[in-house]
Formats: C-alpha cells, structure tokens, sequence
C-alpha cells in the first residue's frame, strides 16, 4: 500500500492544555499531544493537534514557540474505512531567539484582529513555566555533541581539543590533555548564567551539581581546604596533586552526596588506598553516632608505657610496694586525654 501523504509545516504553539494530562483513552489521540496553527499557506489555518514524532527522545515546546511539524500516518492507516489516516508530528522548536530557556515567537499565527486585542508580549509559556529565567549558552569546541536543557542543565559528550589561539574559541575548555580527541562525558546541572547570551564552559569547581566520566583529561579539582589540615592536596596521586592525574576518572560533585544500595552491599574497592575527608565529623553507623573512635598511634604509645611502667623497680618494704619512677604512668595519664578522636564517631551498636 502506498501513501503520498507527507507534507511538512512551520506552526505556533497554541495550547499545552492536553500535554500533560491523563485519560484511559489518551493513546488514542496520541501521547504528549498539543494545539497549533500554521504561520505558512501550507496547511488550513484553523488550529490542529500535534505529537512528538519520537517518543524515546522528547523536548516539549511550550506555548509561543515556532515548531516544525510534518504529517504522515497514524496508528490507523490500515483500516481501510477509516478518514483519519494521517496524524501531525512535532519534529523540532525553530531557533527564532537564539535562546536556550525559550525561542517564543508569540502571534506569528495571529489575525490583524487577535493581535489588536491580544496582548502578545505578556501571553504567558504555560501555566508553571518560567520564560524570564536567564540561561547561557554552552561554549562548543569541535566535534562536540550537546544537549542542553532550558534552566542550565546539560550533557556534553566531548573530548581533548588540540591547543590553538585563544580566540578560535570564545571560552577555552576547563579540562586538559595531551591527547587530541581522548573522550569526555560532562554532565552538569546550573552553571554560571551571564547576561547577553554570553557562552559558559562547565566549571567543576563551580557548578551546582557535576559528573565528569574521563579518559585521559586532567581536572581542576580542589579537594578539602586550603586552610585546614583536613586539605588532601598531594594525598591523592603519589607525588602530585589530585588534578594532575591523567588516567581515567568518575567524579561527582555537589553540596550534598548520597549514594544508597536498596538490597545489597554498598562497595568501594581500591588497590592504591580509600581516603575519607573532612573538615567536620566522620560517623559511621549512623548519622547520630556519638562513641568516639581512639587514635590508634595514641593508644599505642600508652600501652607501651604501660609496659614500661610495669618494668620499672618498685619499693619495697611497705604494704603495698610503689613505682621507684612513675614518669611512664605519668606519661599515659597525660595521653589519654588525646585518646579520644573530635573528628571520627562510631555507633556503638555496630561493634
């Protein structure tokens, strides 16, 4: 069976009334499904009603975008008796604004008469959406695959870029190599939003919440502070710093880490070493844990003088005998007062 019922049309978003909402029968009418009217003289210009024309991979216009949509069969061509046998797809949002949060072009489908009575500068993207949100563009360097979402979240499938004169690129990339091409994955939520579109390089410093999945690429991490003795600087790598390290890498960073196993262990494996930091308390078992963990190098200073002690002469003579020397006992008296550690906390129900 053949069909010559393609056609392709540039529309104005309308309505997002249905998007988002539920019915038993929702399939039918499609899923995702929207209001628009044509801005050409391709298609009848009473409003008609689109879906996204790939379910695996959805970025949803909102109200006053400029779309491109096509036409093409629907889940009903077979039936012979039907006179629906074509459904409208959204392909993609046109660039209109060279804007990462929205691209509106609000009544580009409007009469002479809505416009006279419609105030399209103020007509609002949606009912919850924010269209006065201010978001910059990602700086791209060559060979790059991006997605980019509206509020300042993103994906960058990247790589090492061979070193050229700082004004090839408006930004340089933040990550270095040595190996042009060596692959990096950058996921990152808000970065630094600047005014007039401005590019922005992700920053792992900086951002609100990263993940970086590296092959070759240096980083430059900060880890702990520089002004406590908690700061890992050289801890990491033998030798370096913690960002001269260039094998591979998986790094996450934000103001709060939680990982959880639901059913089964939760494992950390290494064959160099497993650093914990911090320049506030360490617990373990619990958060509220509350016995402190001993100084193992303190503890054992005091036994070993205890033992001493113990081998020292002892004066005779008297009931109960006394130390000749008693400046070991004095020493472990002294020490226990560093026994105890402000800094790592267990939950006495775990040992």
């Amino acid at each position: 069976m053949f069909h010559d019922n393609v056609q392709f049309d540039i529309a104005e978003i309308l309505s997002t009334d249905s998007t988002y909402s539920y019915s038993k029968n929702i399939a039918a009418g499609g899923l995702y499904s929207m209001r628009v009217r044509s801005i050409t003289n391709n298609t009848k210009i009473k409003p008609y009603t689109v879906k996204p024309i790939d379910l695996h991979s959805i970025k949803l216009p909102v109200v006053g975008e400029i779309i491109l949509t096509c036409k093409s069969v629907n889940n009903t061509y077979q039936n012979a008796t039907s006179y629906e046998r074509e459904s409208w797809y959204y392909v993609t949002t046109l660039n209109l604004q060279s804007g990462i949060n929205n691209n509106k072009g609000t009544g580009m489908s409007f009469s002479n008469s809505e416009l006279d009575s419609t105030d399209v500068q103020n007509l609002p993207s949606g009912k919850t959406f924010n269209d006065q949100y201010v978001t910059s563009p990602l700086q791209l360097f060559e060979g790059d695959s991006v997605y980019q979402g509206r509020n300042g979240q993103s994906i960058r499938f990247g790589s090492t870029i061979s070193i050229l004169p700082e004004s090839y690129y408006y930004k340089q990339p933040t990550w270095l190599g040595e190996t042009a091409g060596a692959p990096i994955i950058i996921i990152s939520n808000r970065q630094q939003n600047l005014p007039n579109k401005e590019f922005v390089v992700e920053d792992i410093n900086q951002d609100a919440a990263s993940l970086y999945l590296t092959s070759t690429q240096k980083l430059p991490i900060i880890l702990g502070n520089n002004e406590s003795p908690n700061s890992l600087t050289g801890c990491l790598t033998p030798g370096g710093l913690e960002s001269n390290y260039i094998g591979s890498q998986l790094i996450g960073i934000s103001d709060r880490v939680i990982i959880k196993a639901k059913t089964d262990l939760a494992v950390i494996d290494s064959p160099l070493g497993i650093v914990l930091n911090s320049t506030g308390q360490i617990k373990l078992g619990s958060e509220d844990a509350s016995e402190s963990m001993v100084h193992g190098d303190v503890l054992l200073s005091i036994l070993q003088n205890i033992l001493n002690q113990l081998q020292t002469g002892i004066v005779c003579g008297t009931s109960t005998g006394t130390f000749i020397n008693l400046s070991y006992a004095t020493k472990a008296q002294k020490q226990l007062q560093e026994l105890l550690s402000s800094t790592y906390f267990i939950n006495k129900n775990t040992y």
